[in-house]
């Protein structure tokens, strides 16, 4: 929340108690509101690695979609480009990272798409028709020819968006087969 919220919402109080705003009471707000405003860890849609959408961001979309009634093309689905494990240690380097993210993100531009990073495997969320198709597997090709021995090959599935299936698919990380 901004502090323009939390002050609107300390106006907000005054306004239903009928009674005058009390500037010290207001600065103490303020101070307090800067104070933890320091040390709270910032919010973010984005991932600092990759640029991509973080877990949370992408699941909360998912969820707003399955909501919606799906229209007549065909609504959305959910890709998983699965990568090869990382050979050395527990995740691909951070420099990596982010040239996946930069060239999932110029791949698939203009495409409504949104995609997040997880588990050696990007998700992508996109509405469904054939150009959009065919920019995955173009993404998927782009991907691999960032680091061909690191993420070649790369897999690529697709799952209807429904919420047992796609939050299955989070959840279990990349599929085994393609």
């Amino acid at each position: 929340m901004s502090i323009t919220e939390t002050i609107s919402d300390f106006r907000a109080l005054f306004v239903a108690a009928e009674q005058r705003v009390d500037i010290d009471a207001l600065q103490s707000l303020a101070e307090g509101w800067a104070e933890v405003a320091e040390i709270a860890p910032p919010i973010s849609c984005t991932d600092v690695y990759t640029g991509l959408a973080t877990r949370a961001h992408f699941q909360r979309r998912i969820h707003e979609l399955s909501a919606e009634v799906p229209d007549a093309s065909g609504g959305h689905a959910l890709a998983v480009i699965s990568l090869p494990p990382p050979r050395e240690g527990r995740s691909h380097r951070w420099t990596l990272l982010a040239l996946v993210g930069d060239t999932v993100q110029r791949t698939l531009k203009g495409t409504g798409a949104m995609a997040m990073y997880q588990n050696s495997a990007i998700h992508v969320l996109f509405p469904v028709n054939d150009g959009n198709l065919l920019r995955l597997i173009d993404c998927r090709k782009s991907v691999e020819a960032l680091a061909l021995e690191t993420l070649s090959p790369a897999r690529l599935k697709f799952y209807p968006l429904s919420m047992s299936v796609s939050l299955t698919a989070l959840q279990e990380g990349p599929p085994d087969t393609c």
